[in-house]
This record gives C-alpha cells, sequence and structure tokens, in this order.
C-alpha cells in the first residue's frame, strides 16, 4: 500500500492520498499486481497491456518501458546516484511500481515535498518540469514500468 508524508501527516488511505496529491497536480492511481511480481519482465508489459494501452492513447506516449532494480544488479549505487538528487525531465514521468518500493520527494514549492512511496500496484505521473528526487528504500528493489513521451524524458 502506497505511503504518502506530508505536512507532518502520513497518508495510507487510497482516497486520500489521491485527493492530496491531486491538489498538486500529480496523478496517483492504483491498477493492483495481478501476479506480475513473479512474472518475468518480459510478460509484466503483457500482464498490464489494457492498462498500458489506455494510458498510451489519454496521455499520448509512445512506448513503455520495463526498469528492474535489485540488490544484485551491477553497478546500483552508481544508477539510482542519477536520480536521487532534486532535477525534472522534459515530459511527464509516469511510473506504475510491479514490486519492491521507491520514494519521490516531489516540489510543491520552494520549501516543501510531497514524501510518496510507491509500492506494488501504485502508478504515479509526475508532470513536465516539477523538480523531484527519487530513490529506493533500504530493500532496494523495484520493478516498474516507465512511462515518457519521448526517450529524451528518461534524461533527469
Amino acid at each position: 500500500m502506497a505511503k504518502l508524508e506530508f505536512r507532518g501527516k502520513t497518508y495510507t488511505n487510497e482516497n486520500e492520498i489521491r485527493a492530496v496529491m491531486a491538489e498538486y497536480g500529480v496523478p496517483f492511481e492504483r491498477w493492483g499486481v495481478r501476479g506480475a511480481a513473479d512474472a518475468a519482465d518480459e510478460q509484466v508489459l503483457s500482464i498490464y497491456k489494457p492498462e498500458v494501452d489506455q494510458l498510451m492513447a489519454a496521455g499520448g506516449y509512445l512506448s513503455a518501458d520495463l526498469i528492474a532494480l535489485k540488490p544484485v544488479t551491477p553497478n546500483l549505487d552508481g544508477i539510482i546516484a542519477r536520480f536521487d538528487k532534486e532535477h525534472h525531465h522534459v515530459d511527464d514521468e509516469v511510473r506504475f511500481t510491479v514490486e519492491g518500493e521507491g520514494v519521490f520527494e516531489i516540489n510543491v514549492n520552494e520549501t516543501e515535498r510531497l514524501k510518496f512511496t510507491a509500492e506494488p500496484g501504485d502508478l504515479i505521473g509526475i508532470p513536465a518540469m516539477r523538480r523531484h528526487r527519487f530513490y529506493l528504500t533500504d530493500k532496494k528493489n523495484i520493478r516498474c514500468i516507465l512511462r515518457f513521451l519521448t526517450k529524451a524524458g528518461w534524461e533527469a
């Protein structure tokens, strides 16, 4: 289950998380996991094909990618170091977490951030040009579907 920390409060209720994040233009949905955590990487996109297709059509996205990071991933710390500092992307960053967990700290103004911990079944959209950072929890494990309008959107 997702967790949102903001202004001294912790939210775990899906509807409350959705409402708070919507106030700041950050979409949140729950797609559920449907056994995808046990599926091979190449099967994950087909398991979520209806949702991915709908998301692509609604947002004008061109393709879907899957990323998997685990404690045994070579150069894991170097990979994560590209995103754990505050940055932005030129496209919306849309992530659906299939397995594991990761933390997004999303700027809402110059001094405040939404701290959202994504877990399996959570979909989050960070608007283009929105400053944020991303890092793994101590489990150092996440597998997620990523959506950008262009490959250039991947660049932080």
